[in-house]
């Protein structure tokens, strides 16, 4: 059963993410269509900014899955999650490109 954890965009969030997927911020933003910028100023919070909408959903959804890899930690599981991300990521770019028609 996968459990959803409430995500509040905070630095360990994201960084777990980034750890459990080994992304940088470059391929954090480029998976968010946002620029590494913005995922500098997210985690160091310099600024009064955080994700929001689709961006936000993303993360969260990234987020859960990177604790339940974590939890699992099997070779299925891990292969069932990167479908998953990929689905996601691609459910992402097709709402990118249908918004501006």
């Amino acid at each position: 059963m996968i459990l959803i954890r409430y995500f509040c965009c905070m630095k360990q969030e994201i960084e777990t993410i980034k750890e459990t997927f080994k992304l940088d911020n470059a391929d954090l933003a480029r998976a968010l269509n946002v620029t590494p910028y913005t995922v500098d100023r997210w985690l160091k919070k310099t600024e009064f900014t955080s994700p929001a909408g689709l961006q936000k959903e993303v993360l969260q959804g990234l987020y859960n899955t990177a604790v339940e890899v974590k939890r699992r930690n099997d070779k299925e599981t891990e292969n069932f999650i990167g479908g998953l991300i990929a689905l996601g990521i691609g459910a992402l770019i097709f709402y990118l490109l249908t918004k501006s028609k």
